[in-house]
């Protein structure tokens, strides 16, 4: 089965990650695109040369042919890291990007200096779990899951306050190409990093959303608990989507983790 391809963007000179010691790529969540991670640019980039990167067949990335694993998206993100002639690299990703960083850190621990996972799990519920998703995107298409994405995503608070931010996210999310989405779906059924959790060498943050009812508090703790030396940063009041409700807490959880 082929790698499957990802689009990567970075503000920074190809020739200038090459030979940067502080490069950051980061991964998107299910639906979304590279503009998930906006509002944390600011403050991440002041500290990071920054790679950012769609998931197969999610905003610029090309639709995949076949279907894939979340360890195979690992084995894409270090070819483009090859591609781009850097050696190591923090990775940090939101939701399925986060099963990504789990992934990364296991396979390649030589290559990945920090990994952050953002709004995730060990496990996303496996084939059963995805089975009515799926099956709405194929007989309605994405568009379909927008009516009930922000009570899963945002806290009301959120909601009220910001319904601009609520509808980009939505937007992205209609706009995704029903069969990539199905794909990524799959994987996340086929994923359980549980297995190894124990055996990850790689320094582990976890940041949860408190109130995100998708992949809950609980979820990362078995993660800071299980990989040696993991921490996990709780973001008070935010939801699944803590990266746009909270950017600056989430930003600030990173910088001082990936710092050390």
């Amino acid at each position: 089965m082929a790698v499957p391809q990802i689009y990567t963007v970075s503000d920074t000179a190809a020739e200038e990650l090459a030979s940067a010691d502080n490069v950051l790529f980061l991964g998107n969540a299910l639906g979304t695109d590279i503009h998930l991670w906006e509002r944390a640019m600011p403050a991440l980039s002041a500290h990071y040369s920054i790679v950012r990167f769609d998931m197969p067949g999610h905003g610029k990335s090309p639709v995949p042919t076949d279907s894939y694993t979340l360890e195979e998206v690992a084995d894409a993100v270090i070819a483009s890291a090859d591609k781009l002639g850097i050696q190591r690299f923090d990775f940090a990703g939101v939701s399925v990007a986060g099963a990504v960083a789990l992934e990364i850190a296991h396979k390649y621990p030589d290559r990945i200096k920090h990994s952050v996972v953002v709004c995730s799990a060990p496990y996303m519920g496996g084939h059963e779990g995805w089975s009515e998703r799926i099956a709405q995107v194929e007989a309605q298409g994405t568009a379909s899951l927008v009516p009930a994405l922000p009570a899963r995503w945002f806290s009301d608070d959120f909601i009220t306050k910001d319904p601009g931010a609520v509808k980009a996210l939505l937007d992205m999310v209609a706009s995704t190409d029903d069969t990539s989405y199905i794909k990524t779906c799959e994987a996340l059924g086929a994923f359980d990093a549980r297995g190894y959790l124990a055996d990850i060498r790689v320094p582990i943050l976890v940041i949860s959303g408190e109130i995100d009812p998708g992949s809950p508090p609980a979820a990362g703790t078995i993660i800071a608990e299980t990989v040696p030396g993991a921490q996990q940063v709780i973001i008070a009041g935010a939801s699944h989507q803590a990266v746009v409700e909270a950017p600056l807490e989430v930003a600030k959880a990173m910088t001082t983790f990936l710092s050390k």
